[in-house]
This record gives C-alpha cells, sequence and structure tokens, in this order.
C-alpha cells in the first residue's frame, strides 16, 4: 500500500471528508467521496494553506491536508517507481522465475533481467496460482538453495481470482521461516509481496 491520509474534499464550497490512497498508478479516493485518478493525467500540482491541488482529466482537485499538504503535493508531482525498480530489477539483475508470468507488465519488467539458475539469482519470483503451488514453494526454495535472494512471489488479489491470496501466502511462508517485507501491486488480480529467506537456511 502507498502513501494514505485523511482528508476533506473541496467542491464547489463543500468540504467531504475522504480517504487518500496514493498508489504507483492512481489517487484513490474513498469516504463520502469516491474517485480514482490515473498518475498519468496529473497536472500543475501545487499547494498552499494546507490544500493540495492538481488538475486531471480536465477536472480540478483540492484536498485540505493541513501541514501535510506540501509532502502530498510533492509525493503527486514524483514518477511513479517503475515495476521494475519496485522488483529491485532495474538495472538488469539476475532472475530465477518459477511458473508462467501472468501478466505482461511483469514479462516487461523482467526483460532486462538474465534468467538463471535459483541458486544463482540475485532476485527470484515464484507464481502461486493454485494451493498447490504454494505449499510447496517453500521446499522448492530450499532444494534449490535459496538462502539470501528476496523472494518475490506473485499471488492473486481481491477476490475475482482463484489464486492463492496474501493471507494465504504469508501463513505458509511464516510457518516456514520467511519474513514478508514488501507488497507490490502488479495489475488486475495480481500482486506480489517479497519474503527474505530464514536466516538459517
Amino acid at each position: 500500500m502507498g502513501r494514505q491520509a485523511k482528508a476533506f474534499w473541496i467542491d464547489a464550497g463543500e468540504r467531504t471528508a475522504v480517504m487518500l490512497h496514493l498508489e504507483s498508478d492512481a489517487l484513490e479516493v474513498s469516504g463520502g467521496r469516491r474517485a480514482k485518478v490515473p498518475r498519468s493525467e496529473f497536472r500543475h500540482i501545487g499547494s498552499a494553506d494546507g490544500v493540495v491541488e492538481f488538475e486531471a482529466g480536465g477536472d480540478r482537485f483540492r484536498f485540505e491536508l493541513g501541514e501535510a499538504a506540501s509532502a502530498w503535493a510533492k509525493a503527486l508531482a514524483t514518477p511513479a517507481p517503475t515495476l521494475a525498480e519496485k522488483l529491485g530489477v532495474a538495472h538488469g539483475e539476475t532472475v530465477a522465475v518459477r511458473g508462467e508470468l501472468p501478466m505482461i507488465e511483469l514479462t516487461d519488467a523482467l526483460s532486462d533481467s538474465a534468467r538463471v539458475a535459483p541458486w544463482e539469482a540475485a532476485v527470484v519470483v515464484a507464481v502461486v496460482r493454485t494451493e498447490t503451488e504454494l505449499v510447496s514453494l517453500p521446499g522448492w526454495l530450499r532444494e534449490c538453495g535459496v538462502g539470501v535472494a528476496p523472494v518475490w512471489i506473485v499471488h492473486g488479489r481481491g477476490r475475482a481470482t482463484s489464486a492463492p491470496g496474501d493471507t494465504g501466502v504469508r501463513a505458509v511462508m511464516r510457518a516456514h521461516g520467511y519474513h514478508d517485507t514488501k507488497v507490490s501491486a502488479i495489475g488486475g488480480t495480481w500482486s506480489a509481496t517479497r519474503y527474505s529467506p530464514p536466516k538459517n537456511t
């Protein structure tokens, strides 16, 4: 999850309590009013007197955030990291992949990384589409000698998928000594969580 804060949406003289969620692809607004504004559409971002404002899709948005307004304006103006950057492979780090990558965005993010054996990889990416694949993953990592490299597990997101979700993945991996350290949305019904291997692996 990205940056989030409580705010008031100021529009036509009205102040509506909302929650702002700044994700990698959009600003999501929930609460008294709802909206999803793509980051690619942000224009003319600024802040003054505790209010951050910007234009997007031909509309003007104003959110009262108090002292946090300037920090939010800076965050809105900062380009979101690429998926390759979030996965730690933006500079061509070697990668091992288990399973079929579910989205072209993920394939593109890994396109500049040489595929190597799991025990040689700087980053391991494992896709779990079924409970069987999830349950067998810790054993596979152990058998492959993955003891230092971070492991990104690509799993289901939301209710519109049959793939294991983050809760199920966390339960299995923690039971085998792995520690989740970061979450990244992939797109659609897919997300990914980064795990550090057990220290005694």
